[in-house]
């Protein structure tokens, strides 16, 4: 068996079960689909197509994760997140809260949770948390990272590399939001 082949096999088995996909047929679109990725990213031949191929990877993977870590339906979860590349957006018409700054907490608690619990990404840098506020028009530069020093988040790093990920209770309070606005 030809060895690019073996290392595309072994290396989207791998994939596969980090994902940790429990349905049988996702499991076969999701390795056809890594094994697809892995034979024509050798060489770095056909850039646009790799960049595809993982993009429709993360899509495969990140709804039944999501579904399954929050027990809400895909469709209603659509209603919330979108996915563009390898970025989470929100799509809601407005952020529930009382101020801007609880706003700006509840929609950084609703993207960390999406990349927690759909991606698998624990930390998430400040970069794409300031890139999906801006997308949803709530994004402070004066006042944004000053906002979202709240008990639900953790940080490490410093400036341009911060980065952030939900404490315990900001992952519960974050699940319980998704719940009330996908309802």
């Amino acid at each position: 068996m030809d060895t690019k082949l073996q290392d595309a096999i072994k290396k989207a088995n791998e994939e596969v079960e980090k994902a940790g996909i429990k349905d049988s047929e996702l499991r076969k679109v999701a390795f056809s689909k890594a094994i697809d990725f892995y034979l024509h990213s050798a060489g770095g031949s056909n850039q646009t197509r790799k960049a595809a191929d993982e993009t429709d990877i993360i899509k495969t993977n990140f709804w039944p994760n999501l579904v399954t870590s929050t027990d809400i339906e895909e469709k209603k979860l659509k209603d919330v997140y979108s996915i563009k590349g390898k970025q989470v957006l929100l799509v809601l018409s407005s952020i529930p809260g009382e101020s801007k700054a609880d706003r700006q907490r509840n929609l950084a608690a609703l993207v960390l949770l999406a990349y927690s619990e759909g991606l698998g990404q624990e930390w998430v840098s400040s970069g794409l948390l300031a890139e999906a506020a801006q997308h949803s028009k709530l994004y402070d530069t004066s006042k944004f990272a000053k906002n979202l020093k709240h008990e639900w988040f953790r940080f490490d790093g410093v400036k341009k590399g911060l980065k952030q990920k939900l404490s315990g209770p900001g992952l519960s309070n974050a699940k319980t939001l998704l719940r009330t606005i996908a309802q």
